[in-house]
C-alpha cells in the first residue's frame, strides 16, 4: 500500500532520519498567546494533530451539519485569530484552529492534499440558525482579510476568507481493511455513510444549499466565482474540456495533472492553432520555505522562461495572464517524454536488454541529452540565473531526441533580492548539495551537482538515497560500473560532479568531457550483468561474511531505537504506521519483532511486552494478514507464545472488515491462511473450520468465465498480483486443499492463477511482466510491474508451488516465461514488498523447488545491490525506506523484509522451504506433482 508522494512529504519535516508524525512537534507559541489573551481558563482546550480543539463549558457537541472555514497564510493568521477569537467566545461554539504559523504554511504549501488545504479556523455550529448568525459574525469580522480558496467549500456570502460545508463535526470513523479509517456521518435515517471529502464542493444526498436550496452535483474541481452567486463556477481549474480562458484565446482541452497550487491543462492557442500547455496558479497557496505567493512565483517563472526562450533549450512562454482570481502561465506543448521516465524505459538495465549493441546504442543517444542539459546549465550561468531544482523530470525530450528544460519555478538571478525573485527554493530529493539544503537555496554547484544526479540517474535510479547517505549513490555507481563495464571517464565525470567541494568546472571543458566519453568503442560485448552469473567457494564465503554483520547490524539497529516510551509506534518505521495501527506485521512491530527471532532466536521481553501491551481489538485493527489481527498473530506464534497467539486470532474472528476484500495483503486470504498456520500451530479444528468457511466464501463471490476466476471490485479497477489479486487468493486455495484434500478448492485456484497469467504483457525482447489492474479500453496498460506485491514476483510465488503440487509441465513452461523478469540485480528500492529483495526471495523460491544453482547465484547477485544500500549509523545498520528518503525498520519497505531475504539466502537448499515471507509450504507435499492438476 503506497501513498501518494505528497502525503510522505508532510512526514519528512519533523525528524531528519526518519519518517515522524507532526503530533511530536511542539507547537510555536504563536497561535497560543493570542487564544490565552482572550479565552476563559474554563474552556478546555486540546491538541488533535496540528488542530488546538475549543470547547465551550457545558455545550455539547453536535455530530454533524453546517461547517464553516477560515482561510489565512502564514503571514495573516496570527491577525485573524485575534480578530475572530471574541466572537466565537461569545458565540459559545466549538472551533479548532491550526496550532501555529508553521502549521499554517504547511497547510497551504504546494504539495498539500488539496481536499484539505487552507482550512486554518474550523468552527461548529449547533444548528443552521446559529450557522448562519456565526457566519455572518465571522464575515464582518474578517471584512478586508484575504486567503486562499477552499477547495472543498464554498464561500460564504460577502467574504473572501470564510468558507462553508456540509460534514461531520465529531470524528466517528470505521476500519478499512487496511487499517485505515475513514470518516462517517449519518443519513436521517440514522445509516453511516462516507463524509465525502473532494477537493471541490460536494453534498450528500439528502441535504441541500442553505443560501441556494440547491443540491450539488459531484462536479470537478472549479473554485467559486467572487462576484456570482453562490454554486456559480468558473472552468479555470475545473478540468471541463472546451473552456476558454483569456477572452477566448485559449481552449482547454483536457487537465493533465492537479496540484495544490493549481491545475495543469492541455490546451489549444486559438490565435495559432497549435497545442499548448496551461499552468494555474492559486492565490494565497504558499511555495517554499518563505511561504511566496503561488501568483507571485508563475509570474516570476514566466519572466525567467522569456529570459531564455531565445535559447531553444527551455520552453516557451506564450502568455500570462489572470481570469477570474487565479493566474496562468501558457506554454508551448512538448510532444514527448521526460527524462526519469525515458531513462526507465529505455535503460538495458531495467529492460534486461545487456547486449553490446544496446549499452552502446542507449548511452550514445544519452551522451546527447546530457549535452544539452550541461548546455543550458552554462548558458543560465552565463546570463546569472542559477537554475535550483534540475530533476530527471524537468527535462522534456522530444521525438526527435531534443531536450527541453520545463518547471523552472526554483531558478532566479543571484543578484536578486530576497522574496518572490529568488525562486521558489525548492528543490528534488538526490539532486541538490547538503550546502543548498541546508541553507534552501541553490547556487552553481548545485546545478553542476544535479547533473551529476541526472546522468547517474540514466545509470541508476539511485540518486535519491543521498537524501539519507550521501555516499550511497556513488557505492552503488562503483557497483554498477563494474557489472555494466563502464568507461572510466563516464564514472569520473559523475563522480566530479558529485564532488560538492570541488571548484566549478569550466562549461566548455564539461562540454568536451561529455562528448569525448569513449562510449562507442566501450562494449565489444555483453558485461558481467549481462552474462549468467557465477558464484565461486570464496566469493560465496566472503558474501556470506557480509551477510551476518549486516544482519547483527540491523539487529543491534531495532534494538537501539525502539522507543518504548512512545505507543504510536516501536521502531522508526514507514508513514503508514501512523495512519494505520502500531502492531501489523507490514508497519508495525511485529514486523521487526519476527525477523529479530528468526535471526536471533528470541525477542528480548521488554520489546515484547510494549507490543503486548497494545490492543488488537476490532475498533483499532483490521483482521487481515499483513495489516492486521491475523498478522499479529501469525508473528506471536512464531515468537513462542501460541497461547496469546490462539487468544488474538480468536478474538479476530468476527470483524467486520474480516471478508470485505478478497486478498492476502488485507483481505479474506490472508485472514485464511492465518487460520491455517494456527490451525498446524495448536491444533485446534475452530481454525481449520474458519478456513474452510473463507475457502467457501471466495468460492460463493468468485467471478468465473472461460475457465478463469477473479474477484472484482465494483469500485476500482480488478487488482493484479499476489498482494490483491488473484494470484494470492490462488495460493490460499492451494494451501486449503493441501490441508483438506478439497479437490473444489484447488480447482477454483487453478482458475484464479490462469486469470493473471492470462493479464501477462510481453515488454521489450518479449520479456513477461504483469500491469497491477487488469487493462480495459479506457484504461490501458502504462506500467509493469516486477514485483513481489504487485507484478511477476508475486504471481511466480503461487505458480511455483502449484508446479510443484500437481507437477503440471504447463506451469513448468510458464515459470520459465516469467522467471527472466525477476532476474534483476537492480530496482530504485532494496525493500521486500516492492524492490530488489523480493525479488531475491522470489529468485530463493525458485532454486529450491526446481535445484538449479544458477538461480542461487542470481539470488547472490541481487544481494550485493542490496547490501550496497546498507546505511551503516551509531545504532546499528538500516536500509533506506520508502523512496529512499528516510531510513525505516519495517517489513514492508525496510530493513525487516531486507532482512527477511538476507536471512534466507544463507540457508536456501534445493528442497528447502525456507520462505518467511507468511507462506504455508510445510502444507505442501514433499515430492512434487503428487495431486492431480
Amino acid at each position: 500500500m503506497q501513498l501518494e508522494w505528497e502525503i510522505i512529504q508532510t512526514y519528512m519535516t519533523n525528524h531528519p532520519r526518519w519518517f515522524e508524525d507532526f503530533e511530536r512537534r511542539a507547537p510555536g507559541g504563536e497561535h497560543l498567546r493570542e487564544y490565552r489573551a482572550v479565552m476563559p481558563a474554563s474552556w478546555p482546550l486540546w491538541r488533535r494533530g496540528y488542530w488546538l480543539l475549543a470547547s465551550p463549558p457545558q455545550v455539547p457537541a453536535v455530530a454533524q451539519g453546517w461547517k464553516l472555514h477560515v482561510s489565512a497564510t502564514s503571514a495573516t493568521c496570527a491577525a485573524t485569530l485575534r480578530a475572530v477569537l471574541p466572537l466565537l467566545r461569545d458565540a459559545g461554539v466549538h472551533f479548532k484552529f491550526l496550532m501555529d504559523p508553521a502549521a499554517m504554511l504547511e497547510s497551504n504549501g504546494k504539495s498539500f492534499p488539496r481536499g484539505s488545504s487552507g482550512k486554518f479556523i474550523t468552527v461548529y455550529p449547533a444548528d443552521e440558525r446559529e450557522f448562519r448568525a456565526v457566519g455572518d459574525a465571522l464575515t464582518e469580522a474578517l471584512a478586508g482579510f484575504d486567503g486562499p480558496h477552499i477547495l472543498s467549500d464554498r464561500r460564504y456570502p460577502g467574504s473572501r476568507v470564510v468558507h462553508y460545508r456540509y460534514g461531520g463535526f465529531v470524528s466517528i470513523s470505521r476500519m478499512r481493511p487496511s487499517g485505515m479509517k475513514e470518516l462517517l456521518i449519518r443519513t436521517p435515517d440514522g445509516e453511516p455513510v462516507v463524509d465525502i471529502r473532494h477537493p471541490y464542493f460536494h453534498l450528500p444526498a439528502w441535504v441541500t444549499d442553505p443560501f441556494t436550496g440547491e443540491s450539488a452535483p459531484e462536479q470537478p474541481a472549479a473554485p467559486q466565482r467572487a462576484d456570482a452567486a453562490p454554486g456559480a463556477t468558473t472552468g479555470s481549474a475545473g478540468g471541463d474540456t472546451g473552456i476558454t480562458l483569456a477572452d477566448g484565446r485559449f481552449t482547454v482541452v483536457s487537465a493533465m495533472k492537479f496540484c495544490n497550487r493549481g491545475g495543469i491543462y492541455r490546451g489549444i492557442d486559438n490565435e495559432t492553432g497549435a497545442d499548448v500547455v496551461v499552468r494555474e496558479a492559486r492565490p494565497g497557496v504558499q511555495i517554499g520555505p518563505e511561504g511566496t505567493d503561488a501568483v507571485r512565483l508563475l509570474r516570476h517563472e514566466y519572466d525567467i522562461l522569456t529570459e531564455l526562450a531565445d535559447t531553444g533549450l527551455f520552453v516557451r512562454p506564450i502568455a500570462f495572464f489572470t481570469d477570474w482570481e487565479h493566474s496562468f502561465l501558457v506554454e508551448e506543448f512538448i510532444e514527448g517524454t521526460h527524462l526519469g521516465h525515458l531513462g526507465i524505459v529505455e535503460n538495458p538495465v531495467y529492460n534486461l536488454d545487456l547486449s553490446a549493441e544496446r549499452l552502446t546504442d542507449y548511452y550514445e543517444r544519452f551522451r546527447t541529452l546530457w549535452l544539452q542539459v550541461a548546455d543550458a546549465i552554462a548558458v543560465c550561468h552565463e546570463r546569472g540565473i542559477v537554475m535550483g531544482d534540475l530533476s530527471l523530470t524537468n527535462v522534456m525530450v522530444t521525438g526527435d531526441d531534443r531536450a527541453v528544460i520545463i518547471d523552472m519555478e526554483s531558478a532566479f538571478h543571484e543578484d536578486a533580492p530576497a522574496g518572490p525573485a529568488r525562486g521558489a527554493r525548492l528543490y528534488t530529493p538526490g539532486m541538490v548539495t547538503r550546502r543548498a539544503r541546508l541553507a534552501a537555496q541553490g547556487d552553481r554547484r548545485t546545478d553542476h551537482y544535479a547533473l551529476g544526479g541526472l546522468i547517474l540517474g540514466c545509470v541508476l535510479l539511485c540518486h535519491q538515497t543521498d537524501f539519507i547517505d550521501p555516499t550511497m549513490p556513488r557505492r552503488l555507481l562503483a557497483l554498477a560500473a563494474a557489472d555494466l563495464e563502464l568507461p572510466a571517464e563516464l564514472t569520473r565525470l559523475i563522480t566530479d560532479l558529485y564532488d560538492e567541494d570541488a571548484d566549478l568546472p569550466d562549461p566548455a571543458d564539461l562540454r568536451r568531457r561529455i562528448e569525448a566519453l569513449p562510449l562507442a568503442d566501450a562494449w565489444r560485448q555483453p558485461p558481467p550483468l549481462g552474462l549468467p552469473p557465477v558464484t565461486d567457494a570464496p566469493a560465496r564465503a566472503e558474501l556470506h561474511k557480509r551477510v551476518e554483520a549486516t544482519l547483527e547490524g540491523v539487529a543491534d539497529f531495532w534494538t537501539a531505537t525502539a522507543d518504548l516510551d512512545r505507543q504510536d509506534r516501536l521502531f522508526p518505521a514507514d508513514v503508514t504506521v501512523f495512519r494505520t495501527n502500531p502492531l501489523s506485521l507490514a508497519h508495525g512491530a511485529y514486523g521487526p519483532l519476527y525477523v529479530l527471532h528468526r535471526l536471533r532466536g528470541t525477542v528480548p521481553d521488554e520489546l515484547h511486552a510494549w507490543a503486548l501491551r497494545h490492543s488488537t481489538g476490532h475498533d483499532v485493527m483490521p483482521a487481515g494478514l499483513y495489516f492486521g489481527a491475523a498478522g499479529v498473530a501469525w508473528a506471536q506464534s512464531a515468537l513462542g507464545h501460541l497461547d496469546i497467539a490462539v487468544r488474538t486470532l480468536h478474538d479476530a474472528h468476527g470483524h467486520p472488515q474480516a471478508l470485505s476484500e478478497p486478498g492476502v495483503l488485507t483481505g479474506a486470504a490472508g485472514y485464511g491462511m492465518a487460520c491455517l498456520r494456527l490451525w498446524l500451530d495448536a491444533g485446534l479444528t475452530e481454525f481449520l473450520d474458519r478456513a474452510v468457511a473463507v475457502g467457501a466464501h471466495l468460492t460463493r463471490t468468485a467471478h468465473r468465465e472461460d475457465g478463469l476466476a477473479h474477484w472484482p471490485d465494483a469500485g476500482r479497477p480488478t487488482p493484479i498480483g499476489y498482494a490483491d489479486g488473484a494470484a494470492g487468493i490462488a495460493l490460499f486455495l492451494l494451501a486449503l486443499h493441501c490441508a483438506t484434500g478439497d479437490a473444489a478448492s484447488l480447482e477454483l485456484g487453478r482458475a484464479a492463477l490462469d486469470f493473471d497469467l492470462s493479464q501477462v504483457v510481453a515488454g521489450a525482447g518479449g520479456r513477461l511482466s504483469f500491469p497491477a489492474t487488469v487493462s480495459t479500453d479506457d484504461r490501458p496498460v502504462m506500467v509493469v510491474r516486477h514485483y513481489w506485491d504487485h507484478g511477476t514476483a508475486g504471481v511466480l510465488t503461487t505458480l511455483l508451488r502449484y508446479h510443484h503440487v500437481t507437477g503440471d509441465p504447463v506451469l513448468r513452461e510458464r515459470i520459465a516465461a516469467l522467471l527472466p523478469d525477476v532476474r534483476r540485480k537492480y530496482t530504485v528500492f532494496p525493500q521486500l514488498f516492492h524492490g530488489t529483495s523480493g525479488l531475491g526471495n522470489v529468485l530463493l523460491d525458485a532454486y529450491e523447488f526446481l535445484g538449479d544453482a544458477e538461480l542461487l547465484a542470481e539470488a547472490e547477485r541481487v544481494a550485493e545491490s542490496v547490501l550496497c544500500m546498507a546505511i551503516e549509523r551509531p545504532e546499528g545498520i538500516v536500509f533506506p525506506g520508502e523512496q529512499t528518503v528516510r531510513e525505516s525498520c519495517d517489513l514492508a519497505s525496510g530493513s525487516a523484509g531486507v532482512a527477511l531475504f538476507l536471512d534466507r539466502l544463507r540457508t536456501a537448499r534445493p528442497g528447502g522451504r525456507t520462505n518467511g515471507n507468511f507462506l504455508l509450504d510445510d502444507l505442501l507435499p514433499a515430492a512434487a506433482g503428487r495431486t492431480g492438476a
